[in-house]
């Protein structure tokens, strides 16, 4: 058997092709209307992979392929699955960084160059920033600090820690929320009759098409993303953990499944040197 993260669960299910999956049943044992058929078939594939990984990979899955954008110092690389529950890589934060603009107009062989620059100097941006852009203006003649990005690593368990009926009712209870505030006003109500299962629109600048909510695209979209912040991103959340905790709580996969979708194993936890 083999752990693997929930960030990894993730890019193994959004890498599917999603939209058109067809998997029978229910996301949870009460409705949520507002959720679009993509958002409705991650949820449901993250249910069957916790369930029967075996069904899921056979049936359902479609390979991991890495893909390397050159927009972050770590991209590309082939996930790890690891061999013990208490490895420390499973528990730890995932931090990125990302290429700066003036590296990333320079082309690919560029950003390999600093991506291995990088390495040299990175553990200076915790205990000496200031000499870590000087450095950066020395060697790449820019002062740019590259944005870090820390993506909560939830690891195998949860990170709350709550029981199954602890999850259900935090479940519940965002259900019943999201249906108070559909219902507090005509403006919510109209709004998210349109548009509540396209709250990715909150986060675009275009024009919104077809907008004959009588509100203006500002007034959509600042609806759209409290909604999506409040409700829908914390109900997604729940509910994976539900499945998690329900059918598979350590995310425990075969080893073979994931030596074939390119996972690779891990360097700490497969190190016969510490055993």
């Amino acid at each position: 058997m083999a752990y693997i993260t929930q960030y990894n669960l993730k890019k193994i299910i959004f890498n599917s092709d999603i939209k058109d999956l067809m998997i029978d049943g229910e996301i949870y044992k009460f409705p949520f209307y507002n959720f679009s058929k993509y958002e409705k078939n991650q949820l449901l594939a993250i249910k069957e992979l916790m369930k029967s990984p075996d069904s899921y990979f056979t049936e359902i899955y479609k390979p991991y392929k890495t893909i390397d954008t050159y927009s972050y110092v770590y991209e590309g690389k082939q996930p790890a699955f690891h061999k013990t529950s208490v490895c420390p890589r499973l528990k730890s934060n995932f931090t990125n960084f990302e290429i700066p603009t003036e590296i990333k107009d320079k082309g690919q062989e560029t950003v390999i160059e600093f991506r291995v620059w990088f390495e040299t100097v990175k553990h200076l941006l915790e205990n000496k920033p200031d000499v870590f852009v000087e450095r950066l203006r020395l060697r790449w003649a820019i002062v740019t600090n590259p944005k870090a990005l820390d993506y909560d690593n939830s690891g195998c368990i949860s990170i709350e820690n709550l029981t199954q009926e602890e999850i259900e009712a935090k479940i519940d209870s965002l259900i019943k929320e999201a249906g108070r505030f559909f219902y507090k006003d005509d403006k919510n109500k109209i709004i998210l009759r349109r548009f509540g299962k396209l709250t990715f629109l909150a986060y675009k600048t275009e024009e919104i098409y077809n907008n004959d909510t009588g509100y203006s695209d500002k007034e959509v979209r600042e609806l759209l993303k409290y909604y999506n912040e409040e409700f829908k991103k914390p109900l997604k959340k729940y509910l994976i953990e539900y499945y998690r905790h329900k059918y598979n709580p350590e995310i425990i996969i075969e080893g073979y499944h994931l030596d074939h979708l390119g996972f690779k194993s891990c360097s700490h936890c497969f190190d016969k040197t510490r055993y």
